[in-house]
Formats: C-alpha cells, structure tokens, sequence
C-alpha cells in the first residue's frame, strides 16, 4: 500500500493519511518496505493478511483446522 492509494480507498486528505500511516507503523501494523526512502512509501501489513490467511484457511475446513481436515475449496499456503 502507499499513501495515495490509501487516500483514493478513504477519499481523506494527504495530511490525515500520513497521519494515520504513521501512526500505523508506530503500531507495528504496518511496516515500510522501502526503509530508506522518504518519497513514494511503501507500506505492508503482514500480520493483519497472515491473520485473513488463517481465517480463510479454518473456515475451508470441515473441522476448522486443515492440518485436521482437508479444505473443501481452494486455500491460500499458510503465512510462513
């Protein structure tokens, strides 16, 4: 993600998006890719997609867990 793409998903201004990044990355929910640069950001969210990838996963599966029960659909891998 990078601040403009986040402000045309949320329609706010670019001050109120940075604010809100940084804030983010103050968290530990985000972190910056590209550590070294100061233009054109780029931010990730791993924690929060290897969360979805695991909902996703348990709700594939009869039993809730596949390392129990198959899923009965297409799954993501599971987060490394």
């Amino acid at each position: 993600m990078t601040v403009n793409s986040a402000i045309a998903l949320t329609g706010r201004s670019k001050p109120r998006v940075n604010d809100a990044v940084n804030a983010l990355v103050d968290a530990g929910i985000l972190r910056q890719r590209n550590v070294h640069k100061q233009r054109y950001r780029i931010f990730k969210a791993t924690d929060v997609l290897d969360l979805l990838t695991s909902l996703e996963r348990a709700l594939a599966s009869p039993a809730g867990d596949t390392a129990i029960a198959r899923p009965n659909r297409p799954v993501p891998r599971r987060p490394n």
